[in-house]
């Protein structure tokens, strides 16, 4: 073959290449939930959506197409009588992730409160693998890596004596679940919330979010081996009312980002596994009217306050004043910390940036 034709060859195998490589590129996955006109036996596009989010994790644990998902959700009511289990063994990754979110974000200049996607747990209570006498419910649960959950607000269960759970993951050896700009509403008198948001494993972040009345907002919960997560981070949240704590930790690494949250009315700010005293750095913040700063727990519940064995290591943490919230629940600024009192410029709520 003579040179000018072996650089044509090369030229036309990487012409071909460049073809083959475009063609196996898998599209991006879309299942759109909700609406009156949502059916289960529908494609679940935006014209046919699907009825139930049960039904779009069906779809996708059935699936081992590789590329991107994300469920769009509509506003509505959606009540689960059973959890809603995502344990798909396509491959995402972190850029090529699972993607659970409202249709309309808060970020959107036509966002209200009202547009947000409810998600209320009616199912029956199982009895607790780990405490005697307790009953637990779910509703979304994680069984793989590299997850994003934007957008949701969550009400809980209204089931008597039960230990709900609104978003779990479980597996040290799962990675990377963002919880952002999420909204959890719970009540004693009747929409319990025990933990609004618990993972094991690496890279569990919590941003942009209300927590309301819940017993614990967000717990980095123990990996089967006795060790927290990596990379894990809670940041620009607000928790008001924790009657167990505002953050959770069980020998969480060091590395945890602690940052721009505000924690107030609540029984402790900080809960810890007995044993545990790593000097967690917690920057920009605003705690306030909490009966104890730090506390021990275990599963069932909080054993007492921590010694002088814990310390934090603080910047910028603001320890007295008044919280004070914006009570309208037709402001779309509702449940934030209202302008220019305490703690309001430090960009905590479900905004990223106002529009």
């Amino acid at each position: 073959m003579v040179p000018h034709q072996r650089r044509m060859t090369s030229w036309y195998l990487g012409a071909w290449s460049c073809v083959l490589g475009l063609t196996v590129m898998a599209p991006a996955e879309v299942l759109y939930v909700g609406g009156h006109l949502g059916r289960d036996n529908q494609a679940g596009t935006a014209s046919q959506p699907l009825k139930t989010l049960a039904e779009a994790a069906g779809r996708i644990n059935a699936s081992h197409a590789p590329g991107p998902t994300t469920i769009k959700v509509a506003p509505g009511m959606y009540c689960l009588d059973r959890s809603v289990v995502i344990e798909n063994c396509r491959p995402y990754t972190e850029q090529d992730r699972l993607t659970i979110e409202a249709t309309v974000a808060p970020d959107d200049p036509n966002w209200s409160p009202a547009l947000m996607p409810v998600l209320l747990s009616i199912e029956d209570p199982r009895p607790s693998g780990n405490v005697t006498g307790r009953t637990e419910t779910y509703s979304l649960v994680v069984r793989n890596s590299h997850v994003t959950i934007r957008g949701l607000k969550f009400l809980g269960n209204p089931l008597p004596n039960n230990w709900h759970c609104c978003v779990s993951r479980i597996g040290k050896e799962l990675d990377d679940l963002l919880v952002t700009q999420c909204l959890f509403l719970g009540s004693p008198a009747g929409l319990d919330i025990y933990c609004a948001a618990l993972a094991t494993g690496d890279r569990f972040r919590v941003d942009h979010s209300i927590f309301r009345q819940c017993h614990a907002s967000v717990v980095f919960w123990d990996g089967p081996d006795g060790l927290g997560g990596k990379q894990c981070a809670m940041r620009y949240c607000l928790v008001e009312g924790a009657s167990l704590a505002g953050v959770w930790t069980c020998r969480t690494r060091n590395d945890l980002e602690f940052h721009h949250n505000v924690v107030t009315h609540s029984e402790y700010f900080w809960m810890r596994k007995t044993g545990d005293s790593i000097p967690y750095r917690l920057r920009d913040c605003v705690v306030t009217d909490v009966k104890h700063n730090s506390g021990y727990g275990v599963e069932s519940g909080a054993t007492g306050p921590t010694g002088p064995e814990v310390t934090y290591e603080e910047h910028n943490v603001v320890r007295q004043g008044r919280i004070i919230l914006d009570s309208d629940p037709r402001a779309r600024s509702y449940l934030h910390v209202a302008p220019g009192t305490l703690g309001s410029d430090l960009g905590t709520g479900l905004f990223r940036a106002e529009p």
